[in-house]
């Protein structure tokens, strides 16, 4: 029967490299984020889980936005709502339709300024 012949510093080696990539002391943290996705990150974290019902209103027909992420599409803001948009369209699958996409955005935020408003109106009368 043949005869495992490791050396000594062989086995050093091995337990020296494998304790060097587990230390985390030594590993290279990641950047931070360039501002500009910081900034949709941010738009992103205060729409919430409303991002989905918002992403299908512009982007898939006959959908529509809740009465509380109407409030919470309101209070993320013109600018937010648009940079996540254009955000959206840079993905090749909207590349053609990106005027008829910002457009409907558009659309959106004018309807749900205009519900806010009436809302608003109605909570007076009462």
């Amino acid at each position: 029967m043949a005869r495992l012949n490791i050396s000594p510093v062989m086995v050093i080696l091995l337990l020296g490299s494998v304790a060097v990539t587990i230390l985390p002391g030594l590993a290279v943290p990641a950047p931070s984020p360039a501002p500009a996705w910081q900034h949709l990150l941010e738009c992103a974290n205060k729409l919430g889980d409303c991002g989905k019902q918002v992403y299908f209103a512009v982007f898939v027909n006959g959908t529509t936005v809740t009465k509380d992420c109407c409030t919470r599409l309101l209070s993320v803001g013109k600018q937010c709502h648009h940079d996540l948009i254009v955000y959206a369209t840079q993905r090749p699958t909207f590349k053609g339709n990106v005027s008829e996409i910002l457009d409907k955005s558009e659309q959106i935020l004018k309807l749900q300024i205009m519900y806010s408003g009436l809302m608003k109106q109605n909570a007076i009368m009462l």
